[in-house]
């Protein structure tokens, strides 16, 4: 159960930009804001909102595939609500401005019931219609 578990979580993990995407500059409270909505999204159980998230030709790697396109990743999120996962949270730790893009990395973390799971993400992000959304993301569980 626990390598099927940490697998499924791992879809759920979102990198939360916080820096400049495509010249328009972000706020923290704007940043602050987008995580907002993601995390009442993931509580309501909107897949729609959670997958917004991504551009519509993103491509998320993750230890259980390859995700391409809004309505694919939209799809593995949805294992992941499945299994009640909760005290979610994204802790970046590299976010630099590369052209018209912003690349983040850093470390998440996440329970099921009161076992807890923690990994690694790394993202680059672009600017839709004045958005942030991400274009690429890995995901990945930390070794035990």
């Amino acid at each position: 159960m626990a390598p099927k578990l940490a697998t499924i979580l791992v879809c759920l993990v979102l990198a939360i930009p916080r820096n400049s995407i495509a010249g328009d500059t972000l706020s923290d409270a704007a940043m602050d804001k987008m995580h907002k909505h993601f995390s009442e999204a993931y509580n309501r159980g909107d897949l729609d909102a959670m997958a917004a998230t991504f551009a519509e030709n993103a491509v998320r790697v993750t230890p259980s595939g390859i995700f391409q396109g809004r309505d694919a990743i939209r799809r593995s999120f949805s294992d992941a609500l499945k299994l009640g996962l909760h005290d979610y949270s994204v802790q970046r730790t590299i976010s630099r401005p590369e052209g018209t893009l912003v690349f983040n990395a850093g470390t998440w973390q996440a329970k099921v019931g009161d076992r807890s799971f923690h990994g690694y993400y790394s993202s680059i992000l672009t600017s839709e219609g004045g958005q942030p959304k991400i274009i690429e993301e890995t995901v990945a569980v930390a070794a035990p």
